[in-house]
């Protein structure tokens, strides 16, 4: 007999272990997570559907459509001749049709929208089926009809770290793949969607954030995938050399001194350019470019810590800066020119305001107050979101994008620097190498440190 119960409890478990099987390794594979945290998510999704009902009808959510009927009948007539016993059958109850599964972060699916479970009213109980489903957090989106969907978190996106897809990735298989169609991973918002940014479709950017706030991480991300596309031409102007270093053999143009003169230079380049392809207008009867190849190439200008030059000591330098600066953002971005400017706090005595309108994607890191926040959006004071937060974590910034209804939070891709000196490494290998880094041997190799140097 303890053998046939042996046997019956291991098939029990054997067919368990089957039916869990498929959305234990979808959730796995599809959405990256771990074994364990993979199974505790499908066990989640199916506790939440176990107490859908009884929950949907202690909060009224349900429609009784028939109460059950009341019989009596002798209750052991041999035994206690004349007592009678009440049964009460069930009610038949309507509850509204839940679909639910795992994914990275938590439990997601829709709810149909019926007379009794209606958006208010489960709008209202969100905060017990918080607690039910033991969740951090629900996300209800009612913009399809009948229909309500939903993002319960167990874990929450800003809080884990995200890996380029260019670490995992072998940079010489992307050079011929990259375009600037090609959209841009850069961060990873709220709900755990990427962020992405098409250069072509996009225009001027303006990244802000204090020291050690993952300002220079997101720019890595940026310079590192301009660097692979086949299209795009890079120039790098950074006084620091904190950007620019990895790129300095493969980027068109770069340009590290702190003179606003040097940089002055460069800025007159991207002018001249401008005027070359003001015949390509004609030619294309347009009044933007947006078709570019190697030889009439997207052009991406990143300037790092612009207050260097925007408040140099030489007024006349400085406001002779400024003044190119200003011609490009105004004027390059139909010419196929996008520029994109960093700095700590870009406020009107770094940014003239006629400078900063034409900068309309917005990337800003952990800054210390509410004027910081203010120069990059205006709304600052108004919106439920802020970066003026000192406990922000690193990598999390406020972010808008061309193409985004508000502004959103997010956390960037991971891509450190000893990873955009492994893609220029592999871009000087596949015979793109412009320069020779300075003050070295042309035979000179550097061993650059990698992650698991650091690791160790």
């Amino acid at each position: 007999m303890l053998a046939l119960v042996t046997i019956l409890a291991v098939l029990l478990v054997a067919l368990l272990a089957l039916r869990a099987a498929p959305p234990i390794i979808w959730t796995r594979y599809r959405h990256k997570t771990t074994w364990y945290r993979a199974a505790y998510l499908v066990y989640l999704a199916w506790r939440a559907r176990r107490v859908w009902f009884a929950f949907c009808r202690d909060k009224k959510l349900a429609k009784l459509v028939k109460e059950g009927r009341t019989t009596t009948r002798q209750a052991l007539f041999e035994v206690m001749p004349g007592v009678r016993v009440e049964r009460r059958e069930c009610d038949q109850w309507k509850v509204p049709k839940l679909k639910i599964s795992a994914f990275g972060y938590g439990l997601q699916g829709r709810i149909k929208i019926t007379t009794e479970a209606s958006y208010e009213a489960l709008d209202k109980v969100k905060g017990e089926l918080v607690d039910l489903w033991q969740v951090r957090r629900i996300e209800f989106d009612h913009s399809k009809s009948g229909v309500l969907r939903f993002n319960a978190y167990v874990y929450e996106p800003l809080e884990e770290d995200h890996s380029s897809p260019l670490l995992d990735a072998d940079p010489v298989l992307q050079l011929g793949t990259l375009t600037s169609a090609t959209p841009i991973p850069l961060l990873v918002d709220q709900v755990g969607k990427p962020i992405t940014l098409s250069l072509r479709s996009s225009a001027h950017g303006l990244l802000a954030g204090g020291t050690r706030s993952g300002k220079s991480i997101t720019a890595n991300s940026l310079l590192a995938y301009a660097s692979l596309m086949s299209d795009v031409r890079v120039t790098v102007i950074d006084p620091n050399l904190a950007a620019a270093a990895p790129w300095y053999r493969t980027a068109h143009a770069v340009c590290t001194s702190a003179d606003p003169n040097d940089a002055i230079e460069y800025l007159r380049e991207i002018r001249r350019e401008m005027e070359s392809r003001q015949q390509l207008f004609w030619d294309g009867r347009t009044d933007r470019l947006t078709d570019f190849t190697s030889e009439t190439p997207l052009w991406l200008l990143v300037i790092d810590e612009v207050t260097n030059y925007t408040r140099h000591p030489d007024k006349k330098a400085r406001e002779a800066f400024t003044a190119e600066l200003l011609a490009v953002a105004s004027q390059a971005a139909k010419f196929g020119i996008r520029l994109w400017l960093l700095a700590q706090k870009p406020d009107s005595s770094v940014l003239p305001t006629a400078i900063r309108t034409n900068l309309s994607t917005r990337i800003c890191h952990r800054v210390d107050t509410i004027e910081d926040f203010a120069h990059l959006f205006q709304d600052a004071r108004s919106l439920e979101i802020t970066a003026a937060d000192r406990s922000m974590p690193q990598g999390v910034a406020v972010v808008h994008l061309t193409g985004m209804q508000a502004p959103a939070r997010a956390k960037g891709y991971y891509l450190p620097t000893e990873a955009c000196w492994r893609i220029s490494d592999a871009l000087v290998a596949a015979g793109h190498a412009v320069r020779e880094l300075p003050g070295l041997p042309d035979a000179e190799v550097v061993d650059f440190p990698t992650a698991e140097d650091h690791a160790v």
